[in-house]
């Protein structure tokens, strides 16, 4: 099949999503697919590029920084993409569009599909469902009401990323089906490799430093631990964001100013680097689809602290693969991590789990999850009235 991949984010802009496009991208051409991508231009980045076997587009937008994007930038990337979307589907031709996020980017998959008549898949990743973070995305929820309803209504197939965000996503698609392919994770590049140990326990958080991540309550955790364990504890925090400042004030009040890494956002060639140096991955989110980050933790054989909420539940099925702790509970995390700093049998078995859980998670698994939604699309004619049943 030919397959035209459209995202506003794509490495090394954004997080999850941008990653997650690109690996299936890359593994659908491996099954033999061509394919091209459309996404938003960054300063020093090519406007044409070929990657791991496909075509890639980049088109001008209003970006100021990798790690997000403000509303009105994710709106510049619609405006600037639109005319460039069109020709680039009458050139190439595809069969099938695939579109990541229903806002910002659906208004393209709906462009195409009624003026060039080429079916779309739409790839749900949390913030874009109504409903997920409704104390934080709420308004911005109702105020796309319209453009999102539009766009699930045109999909040919609308796929979430795990159990949890499809039963959310099909509360709202009513009689429309949902379906699910979960996220994967590069299981070459994410593997176990023995730390040399310095005699400090490292504590590892990965993702944008926003409030829905809850890396706070790592900080309160690890504060909770100085003076019940012997080993030194290091916090390392890899991302960055509006929170930064907070939790820089917040780890100065803890007394951790000295024990805590602001290590910045990093690209996916970092990424492995850090995962080797640490001793256990710790992921306090309120709400997620499937966390890129914690496949990539599990994948490395770390062992996972990270909250019950139903992205992370897909996970950790049986026991002892991970730690599932409630939201906000900074003195949960603390009693985990105590095990885990005294216990190097425990993290050792728990790593182990992980990792054996991860290799269920190949990308390649994900991306025939997509080629065969596209062929059903393809199949059935429903790109061309409404959303697959």
């Amino acid at each position: 099949m030919r397959i035209l991949a459209l995202n506003y984010e794509y490495p090394p802009l954004g997080g999850g999503a941008g990653n997650a496009t690109a690996y299936i991208c890359r593994e659908l051409v491996g099954l033999g697919c061509e394919v091209a991508v459309l996404t938003s231009g960054y300063r020093g980045l090519p406007a044409q590029d070929s990657v791991d076997g496909y075509e890639l587009q980049r088109v001008p937008v209003l970006r100021k920084r990798l790690d997000q994007s403000t509303p009105l930038e994710m709106a510049s990337f619609v405006l600037s993409a639109a005319v460039p979307a069109l020709q680039l589907a009458r050139r190439f031709r595809p069969d099938v569009v695939h579109v990541y996020f229903a806002v910002p980017t659906g208004p393209l998959g709906v462009l195409i599909k009624r003026l060039v008549g080429t079916p779309y898949l739409l790839s749900l990743r949390g913030g874009d469902v109504p409903g997920f973070l409704p104390d934080t995305l709420g308004r911005l929820h109702r105020l796309t009401a319209p453009i999102n309803g539009l766009v699930w209504r045109e999909a040919g197939a609308v796929v979430a990323n795990s159990e949890g965000l499809q039963q959310l996503a099909q509360r709202v698609a009513g009689a429309h089906r949902v379906h699910m392919a979960p996220n994967g994770v590069d299981l070459k590049t994410y593997h176990p490799e023995p730390r040399l140990d310095d005699g400090v326990f490292r504590a590892l958080f990965v993702g944008r430093l926003v409030e829905q991540k809850g890396a706070r309550y790592l900080l309160e955790a690890a504060a909770r631990l100085r003076t019940e364990v012997d080993r030194p504890i290091e916090v390392v925090l890899v991302g960055a964001g509006p929170e930064e400042p907070v939790l820089r004030r917040l780890a100065s009040a803890l007394g951790l100013a000295e024990a805590v890494r602001f290590a910045g956002w990093a690209s996916r060639s970092d990424m492995p680097a850090h995962y080797r140096n640490a001793d256990c991955f710790v992921f306090p989110s309120f709400e997620e689809g499937m966390s890129n980050a914690v496949l990539e933790a599990m994948a490395s054989g770390l062992p996972i602290i990270t909250t019950d909420i139903y992205g992370n539940r897909d996970l950790f099925t049986s026991e002892g693969q991970g730690f599932l702790v409630p939201t906000a509970d900074a003195a949960s995390i603390a009693a985990v991590l105590r095990r885990l700093v005294v216990e190097p049998a425990l993290r050792r078995t728990v790593g182990d789990r992980a990792r054996a859980r991860a290799a269920e998670f190949g990308w390649q698994h994900t991306a025939a999850s997509y080629l065969e939604l596209s062929r059903m699309i393809t199949r059935s004619g429903a790109g061309a009235t409404a959303m697959v049943r």
